[in-house]
This record gives structure tokens, C-alpha cells and sequence, in this order.
């Protein structure tokens, strides 16, 4: 009765370690930083958007583990503290921007407005931009053209 009270308890605890990652298992910490900026289109802040920050590469080239994090853009400025931040290292930059078509879709009876990119693909679906997170806080503003 003893060693199997005692087997029990031992099975217990080993399980709530590995959960918790206590053994050094696979749980790898990823390293996330503050971002904060602007936003302007042809030198005038961005009425309203979102930003994404897509893990890239780590310094020697590795392609770097971690998730895609987006912000919204309000009157040109974004912040993400670094709770919910980009991953440290370069990342990929994607900012959106739509506005109203004036024209309507409906589905399942519902109709909703249909909204249009009016940002170039250079800055979303064909993103050239680019930024290198570094550890702390980090100031990223983007300077966008409508051409």
C-alpha cells in the first residue's frame, strides 16, 4: 500500500514537471521585444490600418521560430508592448489599409460593405519591407507612397 501511495505521488509529480517544462524539454523560450512607430502615406500620417510583423531570420540566417503579431494603425501611430510583441530578429513588415467600395455583398442574408486595399502590394501582399527587432524597445516608422 505504501510503495504504491508513494508510485502514485511520483507519477503525479513527474507529470506536472514535464507539463510545465520544468525537465528542459522542447519548451524553448522565444524572445519577443516592444515596437512601437508611424505610419505616413505620401508624408501624412495613416488615418487607420494594421501592421504586421512576420519572424524572419536570427542574425546567422536561421529562419526564426515565433508567430505573426499585428497592431492597428489609429491617426498614423501603432505600439505592441513586448507581451504580444514581434519576435526578436528580422521580420517581415505588412501594412493594410482599406476603405469603403460603396458597394455591397450579402451572404446568408446579411449585408456587409465591401472594402478595397488602397495601399500598394510593395507594402502587403508583395512586401519588401523589412525591419530588425532588437531586444527592448524599438521605434519602427515607415514612410509609405501611394505610387
Amino acid at each position: 500500500m505504501f510503495l504504491s501511495l508513494r508510485s502514485t505521488h511520483f507519477a503525479l509529480v513527474f507529470c506536472t514537471l514535464t507539463l510545465c517544462g520544468c525537465f528542459g524539454g522542447s519548451a524553448e523560450q522565444i524572445e519577443r521585444a516592444t515596437v512601437s512607430g508611424t505610419v505616413t502615406l505620401d508624408g501624412k500620417p495613416l488615418p487607420e490600418g494594421s501592421i504586421q510583423f512576420i519572424p524572419d531570420v536570427d542574425a546567422s540566417g536561421k529562419p526564426l521560430r515565433g508567430k505573426a503579431v499585428q497592431a492597428q494603425i489609429t491617426e498614423g501611430a501603432y505600439r505592441l508592448e513586448a507581451g504580444q510583441g514581434p519576435t526578436v530578429g528580422m521580420n517581415q513588415v505588412l501594412i493594410n489599409a482599406s476603405k469603403k467600395t460603396g458597394k455591397f455583398q450579402e451572404s446568408d442574408g446579411q449585408k456587409t460593405e465591401i472594402l478595397k486595399q488602397y495601399l500598394p502590394a510593395k507594402y502587403n501582399t508583395n512586401s519588401t519591407l523589412k525591419y530588425d527587432i532588437k531586444t527592448g524597445e524599438n521605434t519602427a516608422d515607415f514612410a509609405l507612397e501611394s505610387k
